[in-house]
């Protein structure tokens, strides 16, 4: 039995469901949930989540079959998603590949309350991604372009020489820029997001082997010695705690 309240609204039975209160969620309060999202306020979209799970999660009938039913409406909602975090100031390259990557995670899901467990866990990440661009944005042009390429190139070996080429600096001017508008070093930012990608991966079953290749590290131990020195635990142990 799941732990949520999900009500299928079905045409053909359209006028119980009326007569019962059962409706579609109301417009003005998927207003407000996605005008949380564009604000990159975490509050609001927690409190509207926990308003919706309390009152019910109401969804137009898309499937006959009830796992799809639910992932076919958490593709509907990452779309919404998506275009309001894109409103609010997130990247559109980095906004579009986060809602592929949830998307693509959703598809291999199997159980429906581990699909919205995985919405409400996201739809506080993009929101929280949204809040921290909105940051970025005080920046001056060059390091928002800094941020945005190191964000659009984890996969590529990325070092000062690349970043001062792309954002027409000097790489010791380009530094000392960053470490002033952001507070630490241009290398420890990039291993930082890097590290921070490779949590998703490891989510995604990737092998260790794979990811430290995949982002740039120059060789497996050293991949999970930064790991390790970052979130306190190995890559291992940390999928571990994952999969129990």
């Amino acid at each position: 039995m799941s732990k949520y309240k999900i009500n299928i609204l079905d045409e053909s039975r359209i006028f119980n469901e009326r007569e019962n209160g059962i409706i579609h969620t109301p417009y003005e309060l998927e207003t407000a949930f996605l005008s949380g999202i564009k604000k990159g306020s975490r509050t609001d979209v927690k409190m509207m989540i926990n308003n919706m799970i309390d009152s019910g999660i109401n969804i137009g009938k898309m499937s006959n079959d009830s796992l799809r039913q639910i992932k076919y409406w958490a593709v509907s909602l990452f779309a919404l998603i998506t275009r309001s975090a894109i409103q609010g100031g997130l990247d559109e390259t980095t906004a579009y590949n986060f809602s592929d990557n949830c998307i693509m995670r959703i598809d291999k899901m199997s159980n429906t309350d581990d699909i919205v467990d995985f919405i409400i866990q996201k739809c506080i990440t993009v929101t929280d991604m949204v809040a921290e661009s909105r940051e970025n944005s005080v920046y001056s042009q060059p390091i928002r372009k800094c941020l945005h390429y190191i964000h659009t190139h984890l996969h590529e070996r990325l070092d000062v020489a690349t970043l001062s080429k792309e954002c027409g600096l000097s790489e010791d001017y380009l530094s000392f820029l960053f470490k002033k508008n952001i507070g630490i070093n241009l290398s420890k930012y990039i291993k930082t997001q890097k590290l921070q990608a490779s949590k998703e991966m490891l989510k995604e079953n990737y092998s260790v082997s794979d990811i430290a290749y995949y982002l740039g590290f120059c060789s497996e131990s050293y991949f999970i010695s930064c790991f390790k020195k970052e979130f306190g635990k190995t890559p291992k142990q940390f999928r571990n705690n994952i999969a129990s």
